[in-house]
């Protein structure tokens, strides 16, 4: 993913907290501080050992670069995009049924489609007086119906669920 470039009201508010923070350094006498500490860094890296002080530190910076370089190569890399689901497809009750698994093993979106047309199939409630109903499972594309439920509709979805495990294993 593309970082975006800061906004003009971020890039204010970016600006107005380092104006306040170098007043605030002023007035609390930081800069003082820094200006001595800044000067015994010089005097430090001025002076010289068997080997000259600027050099060992040239050459710590550049070993942190390289542990840094290191320590990213050699990090596992992660997948940018999340796996996708593992689709699968199987016939059953006359209609050709469509899922995926989650990262569980479970199965998702469970789908039925037309064995003759491939289209989505629509679940219409035919009217009867039962208290489960009935229904079809019929193809808006073809006309054709697929099969009837004559039991609460969670209960053939169960159904189906059970044959997906029963040939899956």
């Amino acid at each position: 993913m593309k970082a975006r470039p800061p906004s003009a009201t971020e890039l204010r508010i970016v600006a107005a907290t380092v104006v306040i923070g170098l007043v605030v350094g002023y007035v609390l006498g930081l800069w003082s501080a820094l200006s001595g500490w800044l000067k015994e860094l010089w005097h430090f890296l001025g002076a010289s050992t068997s080997v000259p002080n600027w050099l060992l530190g040239l050459l710590a910076v550049c070993a942190i670069i390289v542990a840094g370089w290191l320590g990213t190569a050699l990090r596992p890399t992660r997948d940018a995009r999340p796996r996708s689901p593992i689709s699968t497809q199987d016939d059953f009750f006359n209609i050709r049924w469509r899922w995926s698994y989650d990262a569980s093993g479970g199965v998702q979106d469970l789908t039925p489609y037309c064995r003759r047309c491939g289209h989505r199939l629509v679940l219409q409630d035919v009217g009867d007086d039962r208290p489960a109903g009935r229904y079809e499972c019929r193809c808006d594309r073809c006309g054709t119906v697929a099969c009837e439920i004559d039991c609460p509709v969670e209960e053939f979805e169960s159904r189906v669920l059970q044959k997906i495990h029963e040939t899956t294993g």
